[in-house]
């Protein structure tokens, strides 16, 4: 376990944090997003919020929204962030040394074209519109950029920590909005 987590280092992305700080800029960040998201649901993207979404948040509370999404939150930083993250940041190390430019490419193809792929059938079931489609690239796409930053700069736990704050954050929001 030690010689994968030197690995990671080497290709300078972290694992654990890099300090306890981490663990707060990680929680600010994520609680501000959440912010920044129910704040763009409201004003510009409410015509667009999916039917799903609607439905789930009128017949669950916060709490059982919290307890659903974490184990997604952290499945998608495990699977979007340790992995395809790490292996697009790793060919580009590869090929042109460890620069900035490598991690936020990889940063943005994990966000905006490996995350939407995946997501395939949820975004095919999606009503189409400019609105629908700015609200996913301006939400999802954003909430990725912000947590492969926080695995980037803070280490994996950090940007896990980000994701989770800001369904602690969102889902109470959410039920306000909705």
């Amino acid at each position: 376990m030690v010689g994968l987590i030197d690995s990671w280092r080497r290709l300078g992305l972290w694992i654990l944090p890099r300090s306890l700080w981490s663990f707060g800029i990680a929680l600010a960040a994520g609680a501000t997003f959440a912010c920044y998201m129910v704040a763009a649901d409201s004003l510009f993207f409410r015509d667009a919020i999916p039917a799903s979404i609607v439905e789930l948040t009128a017949k669950t509370s916060a709490f059982q929204r919290i307890v659903l999404f974490t184990p997604f939150a952290i499945a998608d930083d495990l699977i979007f962030r340790l992995g395809a993250m790490s292996a697009v940041s790793w060919v580009l190390v590869l090929i042109a040394g460890k620069r900035d430019w490598c991690f936020w490419a990889a940063i943005l193809v994990t966000a905006l074209i490996i995350y939407p792929l995946a997501h395939y059938s949820y975004l095919a079931g999606l009503e189409p519109s400019l609105a629908s489609v700015m609200r996913e690239i301006m939400l999802h796409g954003g909430a990725g950029i912000l947590w492969g930053y926080l695995y980037w700069r803070f280490g994996l736990l950090a940007a896990i920590c980000g994701h989770v704050g800001a369904h602690l954050v969102l889902e109470p929001l959410m039920s306000l909005l909705i």
